[in-house]
C-alpha cells in the first residue's frame, strides 16, 4: 500500500508538469509519457505505450544518433524537433536530451517543450523583417533617386549661376561699347551743330542709330534665349515671299558690311512660303552677321536659299576665321565663344537661339568648318500646311 501511494504520488507530480517528458528503451519504445504528451500529440496514455518514439517525430535519425552518441555536443543543449500529431498536424518543440540507467538498462529521456506558437511568431516577424528589408531597398532606392534629382539640380543650378555670371560679364562689355559711341557721337552732333556742318552731323546721326540698332538686336536676343529656355515659343504663321524676306534682311545687315565686304544672296526664289517670317529672319540674320563679324574686309559672304516641295534649304558661306576643330563641338553652347573669336565683339549667344529656333521648328543646322579658311551653315527647315489657304 506504501508502495502504490508512492507511485501514484510521483505519477501525479509526473503529469502535473508543464514540460513533456518522454522515455523510450534501447529499441525506441515508449516506456514513459505524462500527460503533457499526450496533450502535445493528441495520443491518449495507453495508446502511446504501444508507440515507438519515431512515430511522433519527423525525423528519426536524431533519436538513433543519441543513442549512439549520448555524450555529443549537438545533445548538450535545446535541439529543435519537427514532431507529427496523431491528426497529421506538425507541432514544433524543444528537446532536451538525457540517458538514464535503470536495473542494468539503458533509457533515453526527452524532456519537451511545445514552441509551435512562439515559432509562428518568429517566422511571422522574419517576414515582416524582410519587408521591411525589401522596403527600406526600395526606400534607399528612392532616396537615391531623389538625391540624384538634387545633384543634378544643384548642377544645373550652379552651371546657370555661372552662365548668368559669364553673360553679364559679356553683355556689361557689349553694352558699354555703343553706349560709348553713342555718348561720343552725340556730343560730337552737338560740336558739328555749332559750325554748321550738317553732312558731319549726318554721319554720327547714322551712326547713332546703328548703335541703337545693335543695341536693339541684343535685348531681342536676350528676350528670344528667355523664350527659347521656358519653351514659350509661339509660332506666327503667314503667307510671304522668300524673295520680300531676303531683300528686308539684305538691307538691314548691309550697313554692318566691313569695307568692300560683299553680300551675295544665289538662287533667289520668287515663290511664296506659308512660315514664321520673324523666327526665320532671325535666323539668317544671326548666321549673316556672324559671317560679316568673323570675315575680314573684301572677303563675300554668300546666301544660298533652296526650296522643295516639303522644304526649305540655307547655305551661308564664309571665308572667316573658321571655328577651331577642337572646339567644334561646343559652338552652340550658351555664352560659348571659341578662344579665335574672343576679341570680336558678341556675347556668345547667336548660335544658341538659331539651334533653338531650327530644333523648335524640326529643322536640322549643321556646319562645315576650317580654321583660318572659313565656314559654312546649312538649315534645313520644313514647310509648314496652311489649312486655310
Amino acid at each position: 500500500m506504501e508502495l502504490k501511494e508512492k507511485i501514484g504520488f510521483y505519477k501525479v507530480c509526473f503529469d502535473s508538469m508543464q514540460a513533456g517528458i518522454l522515455v523510450f528503451n534501447d529499441f525506441g519504445e515508449i516506456v514513459i509519457a505524462n500527460t503533457p504528451i499526450s496533450i502535445y500529440f493528441e495520443y491518449s496514455t495507453y495508446e502511446l505505450q504501444n508507440l515507438k518514439v519515431c512515430t511522433l517525430f519527423k525525423d528519426c535519425s536524431v533519436f538513433k544518433n543519441f543513442q549512439q552518441n549520448p555524450e555529443k555536443k549537438k545533445f548538450k543543449s535545446l535541439v529543435e524537433l519537427t514532431g507529427v500529431k496523431k491528426s497529421g498536424a506538425k507541432l514544433i518543440v524543444e528537446a532536451s536530451f538525457g540517458k538514464i540507467s535503470y536495473e542494468g538498462n539503458n533509457y533515453f529521456k526527452l524532456l519537451l517543450t511545445d514552441i509551435t506558437r512562439r515559432k509562428k511568431k518568429e517566422i511571422k516577424i522574419q517576414s515582416l523583417n524582410v519587408q521591411l528589408e525589401e522596403e527600406v531597398k526600395l526606400r534607399n532606392i528612392e532616396l537615391e533617386s531623389v538625391v540624384q534629382k538634387l545633384r543634378k539640380s544643384l548642377s544645373k543650378e550652379k552651371e546657370l549661376n555661372f552662365l548668368k555670371t559669364k553673360f553679364i560679364a559679356l553683355a556689361s562689355h557689349e553694352f558699354k561699347t555703343p553706349l560709348a559711341a553713342i555718348l561720343s557721337s552725340t556730343e560730337l552732333m552737338a560740336k558739328y551743330s555749332d559750325l554748321d556742318n550738317v553732312e558731319k552731323r549726318n554721319e554720327h546721326l547714322k551712326k547713332i542709330k546703328s548703335m541703337i540698332s545693335h543695341l536693339n538686336h541684343m535685348l531681342d536676343d536676350l528676350l528670344t534665349l528667355e523664350n527659347i529656355e521656358a519653351g514659350e515659343i509661339n509660332l506666327s504663321l503667314s503667307n510671304f515671299k522668300l524673295s520680300d524676306l531676303i531683300k528686308n534682311i539684305s538691307a538691314n545687315t548691309k550697313p554692318f558690311l566691313k569695307k568692300k565686304q560683299q553680300l551675295i544672296f544665289e538662287n533667289e526664289q520668287d515663290c511664296e512660303i506659308y512660315h514664321d517670317n520673324k523666327i526665320i529672319t532671325i535666323i539668317l540674320k544671326n548666321l549673316i552677321y556672324n559671317a560679316i563679324k568673323y570675315s575680314n574686309e573684301k572677303e563675300t559672304i554668300k546666301v544660298c536659299v533652296l526650296t522643295n516641295k516639303r522644304n526649305i534649304y540655307f547655305t551661308i558661306e564664309d571665308h572667316g576665321i573658321g571655328i577651331p576643330i577642337s572646339e567644334q563641338n561646343l559652338i552652340f553652347n550658351r555664352f560659348f565663344r571659341a578662344k579665335n573669336a574672343l576679341y570680336y565683339p558678341g556675347t556668345g549667344i547667336g548660335l544658341n537661339i538659331v539651334k533653338g529656333y531650327v530644333q523648335n521648328l524640326n529643322g536640322t543646322i549643321s556646319f562645315e568648318s576650317v580654321e583660318n579658311k572659313g565656314t559654312i551653315f546649312k538649315v534645313q527647315l520644313p514647310k509648314m500646311n496652311n489649312n486655310h489657304g
